[in-house]
């Protein structure tokens, strides 16, 4: 087994880029605005695990009910689609949701299916639609393989292993269970990273040299398939039946208040989107640090009433990065999390395989704006996205900022 087979993983400029410039000129599948899927306050939240054999596609959801929405206020329908930029349905059907839901928990439904797949076929549409309202959800899952590595079919699931966890991150000491799709006796190999990676920088900096610091492996051992496992550190951890492959499951693991910012790490660091390093260190070496933080806020926004809902404001915000966009991660240190946090939920979004498209529309303070984020075959999660950054982006981007710091957001 050799223990740097993976060091490579998280350095983006030797990871597989699938950036085609011509790709902007497409027809664009998901042509209707999906933007719900990026805020924390819409009706519905959907999370998944994916894992594709010869003929089936297994597809396990957790879908998340707010605004006192139940399961049963939706139709469920699936379609199965050659690419995203042709409407050839290749196959659809209805879903009987009852018949498939695995586990409910609180305001959430675990839903197990298995979708017939052959070779052609690079994308799956999950369609919920409200039955009072005729609105559609529709949640894309790409099939394309060469563009992800495969899960080899295992799943975290809680400790009572009836229900799936589906996100990306769990909490220090919470206790979990490997489970496999298909059937596999064990070992499963696990390496763990104590790896601090760095936040994004601002969308206007272009810095073509820069690669991420190397990704060394901790630690190395084995967990057995449905048992109990529990996570005394925080870090990144990856899982594989085949050490030698790219294949296996992630997840990070937080502090117990995650995605929340509670601790003090948690609440400072993300600071850096808008103020300087100087102003971060500041408050940090300061003998009283949480005097010093609200003293920065109020000297800042100058008003304490409004310093405080600056500040509850900003911190929604993180938290709902952190909950949005985690994968080996920290979801406020994503390209997606920089942007979320500084201008919010985009009011407009647009996919294709390649590309994501967020679209911020003008108001009284600022213009109409568009961020393009680019899929990044990555190891370690599906969803890794990096912004194609502009020089552009710079006056834009300033105003964003000056508009936090007088507490104007």
């Amino acid at each position: 087994m050799k223990t740097d087979k993976i060091a490579y993983i998280y350095i983006s400029a030797c990871i597989l880029l699938f950036i085609s410039m011509t790709t902007l000129g497409q027809k664009i599948y998901i042509d209707e605005n999906t933007s719900y899927w990026y805020n924390t306050t819409s009706d519905l939240h959907i999370d998944h695990n994916l894992f594709v054999d010869e003929n089936t596609i297994h597809l396990l959801l957790e879908i998340n009910f707010n605004n006192q929405k139940i399961y049963d206020n939706y139709h469920y329908s699936y379609e199965l689609h050659e690419s995203y930029h042709t409407l050839d349905i290749k196959s659809t059907d209805t879903i009987d949701i009852q018949e498939h839901i695995v586990a409910i928990k609180a305001n959430k439904i675990f839903v197990q299916l298995s979708l017939p797949y052959e070779d052609k076929i690079d994308i799956a549409i999950m369609r919920l639609t409200d039955k009072k309202t005729g609105i559609d959800y529709v949640y894309d899952i790409p099939l394309i393989k060469n563009y992800n590595f495969s899960s080899e079919g295992l799943v975290f699931y809680e400790q009572d292993s009836i229900t799936p966890h589906l996100q990306n991150f769990a909490g220090i000491n919470q206790r979990l269970m490997l489970k496999s799709i298909n059937p596999y006796p064990g070992p499963v190999y696990c390496f763990y990273y104590n790896h601090n990676f760095d936040e994004a920088v601002p969308p206007m900096v272009i810095e073509s040299q820069r690669a991420g610091r190397q990704l060394n492996i901790d630690s190395l051992f084995s967990v057995s398939i449905n048992e109990p496992i529990s996570f005394s550190k925080e870090g990144l951890y990856f899982f594989q039946k085949d050490s030698s492959s790219a294949n296996g499951i992630a997840i990070r693991i937080q502090d117990k208040y995650f995605p929340l910012a509670k601790t003090f790490d948690a609440v400072l660091d993300p600071l850096i989107y808008i103020s300087t390093r100087s102003e971060t260190e500041k408050i940090r070496s300061a003998s009283n640090p949480r005097q010093a933080f609200e003293e920065y806020w109020i000297d800042m926004v100058k008003i304490p009433n409004l310093a405080t809902s600056t500040v509850r404001q900003y911190y929604d915000r993180v938290a709902a990065a952190n909950y949005l966009f985690t994968t080996f991660e920290e979801g406020w240190k994503s390209d997606m999390g920089l942007v979320y946090i500084v201008y919010g939920p985009p009011n407009d979004v647009y996919k294709s395989e390649e590309i994501i498209d967020w679209v911020y529309n003008q108001d009284l303070s600022m213009p109409n704006i568009r961020f393009s984020f680019y899929k990044v075959k990555n190891v370690f999660t599906d969803y890794h996205y990096t912004l194609l950054r502009k020089k552009s982006y710079d006056k834009n981007w300033f105003k964003s900022v000056e508009l936090w710091r007088d507490g104007k957001k």
